[in-house]
């Protein structure tokens, strides 16, 4: 059995097979969570537990969901099954809006990884998602006038499919023993990635209180010490010195930043939960 869920909306099966769910802010949740359920675990919403249990320890999210950054209200997630991002996942959010996409890894054990926008301005806040047998991708709104709503859309179904397209930006970030290695849907153009002027980076972490909600801690900002393009121009490694366990890490790209196609990134942003730093 799981404790301490506040307000989970959805139940997903994930990477490997594994069960996921998110969880919205509120009370003993500083931001929202992406969660990879697993027996016995807390999640750190006390108001669920008696006093004889209030010593549990909190396990940290798969992935942190700043508020109002890319997240509000969370909902069902699912495992990409079409196009370069299979085998990643995504989820719905009823009040920020469209579908997110998250990138996972395992390390030491554990699931973490990045969370990235996906798609926007669908007919109405996604609560629940499915796959259809035709291979495309059902998507259900829901809402209400004056409150828990995207724009105030109260209700949508839609049908979205892999056109086969390339879109450049960030495929995947990977965690590094001393930095972090990113991934592109296409190739750098020459010269483009090569500065660390090009990627601003921050990283914090999150104290859950009594609460709604909660405030970056130690919010402080990195800078790459060393910027290598690989030799294909898909991946930039960037070293960090810096970096702390149970932090988010959030990485802004140039807007300058092209493919060598000449696409500009469709999305500059991502946010890293670095719950352990590998080793190797």
């Amino acid at each position: 059995m799981n404790q301490g869920l506040r307000q989970p909306n959805g139940i997903g099966i994930g990477i490997d097979g594994e069960v996921f769910i998110t969880d919205n802010q509120g009370e003993w949740l500083p931001a929202n969570k992406f969660i990879h359920v697993r027996p016995g675990e807390y999640h750190g919403m006390e108001w669920v537990l008696p006093d004889s249990l209030s010593n549990l320890e909190m396990v940290q999210p798969t992935v942190w969901l700043p508020q109002h950054e890319i997240a509000n209200s969370p909902s069902e997630p699912a495992l990409m099954q079409d196009g370069p991002y299979t085998g990643q996942m995504i989820y719905g959010d009823v009040s920020h809006g469209g579908i997110k996409r998250v990138f996972l890894e395992k390390i030491n054990g554990s699931y973490q990884g990045a969370v990235f926008r996906f798609t926007q301005g669908l007919e109405a806040g996604i609560n629940r998602i499915r796959w259809g047998p035709d291979g495309a991708l059902y998507i259900g709104g829901v809402g209400m006038i004056g409150g828990w709503s995207w724009k105030e859309k109260r209700h949508g179904l839609q049908r979205i499919k892999y056109n086969g397209k390339v879109t450049f930006e960030m495929l995947e970030v990977q965690a590094k023993p001393d930095g972090f290695e990113i991934t592109f849907t296409e190739p750098l153009a020459l010269g483009a990635g090569n500065s660390s002027n090009d990627y601003s980076i921050q990283q914090w972490w999150y104290q859950p209180t009594k609460h709604y909600g909660g405030p970056k801690m130690d919010l402080e900002s990195l800078k790459a010490k060393v910027v290598e393009v690989s030799q294909d121009r898909t991946k930039v490694y960037l070293g960090l010195p810096g970096l702390k366990n149970k932090h988010v890490v959030y990485f802004r790209l140039s807007d300058e930043l092209k493919s060598s196609s000449g696409q500009k990134l469709w999305s500059s942003e991502t946010w890293y939960t670095l719950n352990n730093i590998p080793t190797e």
